[in-house]
């Protein structure tokens, strides 16, 4: 169904470093829309293995299992599928938006190797692979980070990957024309993605650190959302209902900054802002800030806030602000102007040294009248 959720795992702050450690991981997720909208379940085992001190195998796979309804424009006369309601001539009583059922599953696995040299560089390969019923995704990735004084206070990373996807997409949503839209045929599109990175990491003294990033995105190929509408000309008692029509092509740049300081033995406070802009006229600020309390050391709890805010797309519109010969159109809201905040928080306890539990509990809260509650649980064990 080409589902992209991104949800922010929590990050166990260590003040100046992270060590890597022999583990297993398990994880289940549990997201939930308002509305009977997407309903997500997705358990994860995470395996952490050091070879010597100079190589770190992780290797990673989660199952998600997706279902619920997503919100598009379709004919409510016909009864068909969001697909099978384009064509021309609709009412325009029977313009209606709301929610066409959908659900699918996706497996997706990665493996990355972690090289240190003489020096203690890094070096950092990847490999990523998604698959759902309609939607197959491959990624390659290397980082590589130098340490630029002895004392290892100071270090820049090098980040650089390339996705490739393919996307099955029922003849109709095309527009082409080009077979039998009952026939229930497809055709196969592609979209690349490159994105580099470059981030300079500062321990600025015993207790806090700063991190600062740039990033920069291409993409290629086929962007738009074969499942969702859009309606154009709507007069004279009639409309048309067709498929949305994204740019072939997104630029993407930004920055990120971060800041972590351990107040004290129990307390650590971390605060990190992005900004985003892209040629299709969006742009965004993200200011997330989280608060740790470590009460003994058996005990972790974390809780955090998220703001988001974006502008809308160029080409985005909706309601009543239909389109007409716009070569490009979308009413995707996820293309619009709107703020969204998530309340955040956390609770790891552990049993023992090697042995330990956590459990999270999220609110996303977006304007659109949006909203979201996910939960995760799981176990981590070191061996």
């Amino acid at each position: 169904m080409q589902l992209k959720i991104s949800l922010a795992a929590a990050t166990l702050l260590s003040a100046l470093c992270v060590q890597a450690d022999d583990y297993v991981s398990f994880e289940y997720l549990q997201y939930d829309e308002n509305k009977n909208r997407t309903s997500v379940s997705a358990p994860s085992l995470i395996i952490n293995k050091d070879f010597g001190v100079d190589y770190t195998l992780n290797f990673s796979i989660v199952a998600d299992a997706v279902s619920g309804a997503s919100e598009t424009y379709y004919d409510a006369s016909s009864g068909a599928s969001a697909i099978h309601s384009r064509g021309t001539n609709v009412s325009q009583n029977d313009v209606k938006y709301g929610n066409v059922e959908y659900d699918d599953n996706r497996v997706a696995g990665s493996l990355a190797l972690t090289t240190r040299f003489d020096n203690r560089d890094e070096l950092t390969v990847g490999l990523n692979r998604s698959n759902e019923s309609d939607f197959y995704s491959t990624e390659l990735s290397a980082e590589y980070m130098h340490y630029l004084d002895e004392s290892k206070n100071q270090s820049v990373s090098f980040g650089l990957s390339y996705m490739a996807n393919q996307i099955l997409v029922q003849c109709s949503a095309t527009g082409t024309g080009s077979c039998d839209t009952l026939s229930g045929g497809s055709e196969e599109e592609t979209a690349d993605t490159i994105s580099t990175q470059v981030s300079f990491h500062q321990v600025l003294d015993s207790t806090s650190f700063t991190e600062a990033a740039l990033f920069y995105m291409q993409e290629d190929g086929y962007l738009t959302n074969p499942y969702l509408n859009v309606v154009r000309d709507y007069n004279s008692g009639t409309a048309k209902i067709v498929g949305e029509n994204r740019p072939d092509s997104r630029s993407i740049y930004g920055l990120s900054l971060k800041y972590a300081k351990a107040i004290n033995d129990e307390f650590t406070t971390q605060a990190s802002y992005r900004f985003y802009n892209d040629d299709w006229g969006i742009n965004s600020h993200t200011i997330d800030t989280d608060l740790y309390y470590e009460p003994s050391s058996d005990w972790l709890i974390k809780v955090g806030l998220r703001y988001y805010t974006q502008s809308e797309a160029d080409f985005f519109k909706f309601e009543k602000d239909y389109f007409r010969n716009q070569t490009y159109a979308s009413s995707d809201l996820r293309l619009s102007n709107f703020d969204a905040v998530t309340y955040k928080s956390y609770v790891e306890y552990k049993f023992s040294d090697d042995f330990s539990y956590n459990i999270s509990a999220n609110f996303y809260d977006q304007s659109t009248d949006l909203s979201a509650t996910y939960f995760m649980t799981g176990f981590k064990y070191k061996f």
